[in-house]
């Protein structure tokens, strides 16, 4: 059979070009819909903008938690944040902080000006405050550095230098170098190893006192002084700043001696006595009085 034509073109042709203005057609709106959809995404953005950093997210209170070692204006005064300042202008293009509605810049610089901080958090209050939630690091113990005092933390944190630490109720620590040591900063690597020495002997040492077998009344821990990692081969311990005790090895240390030393210096000694125990030379050494 013969195609018909018509104006000029054959039935093919002009299906042909049907097809043809039908994907062009949808092109055409496809192209549109995306024109629409990206001045939209940036007319919201723009507003989104204005709005973030228009008068309503200036800064009208700061409200501090969880802090006991400084007050509110120690930690605010290092925070970098000012009242009346817009909130999104303080963080810059700061993406992480823009997100999470908070302000890291804030964070880093308290726990950079205050070495009791160990965490602390900066968040916006919606519209107009900010919330800065602080956890605090505790002195466990006490470096005599030069011709003051240190106090450090759990995590081998330096946290303050005082003169007087008469109030604090800290077992001492002999033996430790401090190079180059700073306020809020750990300790070097080689005294961090001490430093868990030091903690090992704490926790043997409370195994003994809290073993319901002794009298709990006698514990080890209250009549210690000090405890000396100068050497990890010979750690020493002071009791009522009477006795010294050289414990051997860290590895030695544990309930076989610390139960010895428990008995001979509740049961053996007098309160007045003065001397030396040397766990060196066996298992159950002598006393040895002071001359």
């Amino acid at each position: 059979m013969k195609e018909k034509y018509i104006d000029g073109e054959s039935g093919s042709q002009k299906e042909i070009r049907g097809k043809y203005k039908r994907k062009t057609k949808k092109k055409r709106k496809r192209a549109l819909k995306f024109v629409r959809f990206l001045l939209l995404t940036v007319l919201s953005a723009a507003t989104l903008v204005l709005l973030a950093l228009s008068p309503l997210f200036n800064i009208k209170w700061i409200e501090v938690s969880g802090n006991n070692h400084y007050n509110d204006n120690e930690i605010t005064e290092v925070s970098n944040l000012i009242m009346g300042n817009n909130w999104f202008r303080t963080n810059g293009l700061d993406f992480k902080s823009i997100v999470l509605f908070r302000s890291i810049q804030s964070e880093k610089s308290i726990e950079q000006n205050r070495p009791y901080i160990k965490k602390v958090f900066v968040k916006l209050g919606f519209p107009n405050g900010v919330n800065i939630n602080v956890t605090e690091r505790e002195p466990i113990a006490i470096i005599p550095y030069s011709d003051s005092n240190l106090l450090i933390d759990a995590e081998g944190y330096i946290l303050d230098s005082k003169k007087d630490v008469s109030k604090y109720r800290l077992l001492r620590i002999q033996g430790l170098d401090l190079d180059n040591c700073e306020l809020g900063q750990a300790v070097n690597a080689e005294d961090k190893k001490k430093f868990n020495k030091f903690k090992m002997v704490i926790e043997e040492i409370k195994k003994v006192d809290n073993d319901k077998v002794y009298d709990s009344s006698k514990a080890i821990l209250k009549h210690v002084n000090y405890i000396d990692v100068s050497d990890l081969d010979n750690i020493c311990i002071s009791l009522d700043s009477r006795v010294k005790v050289n414990l051997g090895n860290y590895k030695e240390v544990g309930s076989y001696r610390l139960s010895f030393l428990r008995e001979v210096f509740f049961n053996k000694l007098q309160e007045t006595d003065k001397g030396y125990l040397d766990f060196t030379t066996g298992n159950r050494p002598n006393f040895i009085p002071d001359k």
